[in-house]
């Protein structure tokens, strides 16, 4: 039951994060690179920064919904998510309620780091074989 539960949040949180968050970025990666200079000032460095969140809301969220390369997948997105969260709160000063997702996807992804894919992951067919 416990390989279960995690293929359900392993399916969900990343199809929401995909549909939610890096779909529309992937469709309109300009908006996320001027907000990325926005925030950060990083000038030239803002494009390739902007495609390594896109891909980190996008590519590594369909491998970690079919449980492959998961943990590295986990890691790259809860770090995405921590830039996220710490942007947030600390160099913008919103409230909790602004960043409080980013956050919850921070948690979900480092409790995937430690856990793994579960028994119902190409991580685990590749392994079995």
């Amino acid at each position: 039951m416990v390989d279960l539960g995690i293929l359900f949040l392993r399916f969900f949180f990343s199809v929401l994060m995909f549909f939610g968050h890096g779909l529309p970025k992937l469709l309109d990666p300009q908006s996320h690179i001027n907000f990325i200079e926005l925030l950060f000032h990083t000038g030239p460095l803002s494009p390739p920064l902007a495609y390594l969140s896109i891909s980190a809301e996008t590519l590594f969220q369909m491998l970690i919904a079919v449980g492959l390369f998961t943990r590295i997948s986990a890691l790259i997105s809860s770090i995405n998510m921590l830039v996220a969260v710490l942007s947030l709160a600390f160099i913008r000063g919103e409230p909790f309620p602004i960043y409080e997702k980013a956050l919850l996807y921070f948690i979900f992804y480092l409790s995937l780091i430690f856990t793994g894919p579960g028994k119902f992951s190409l991580d685990a067919f590749i392994m079995r074989r």
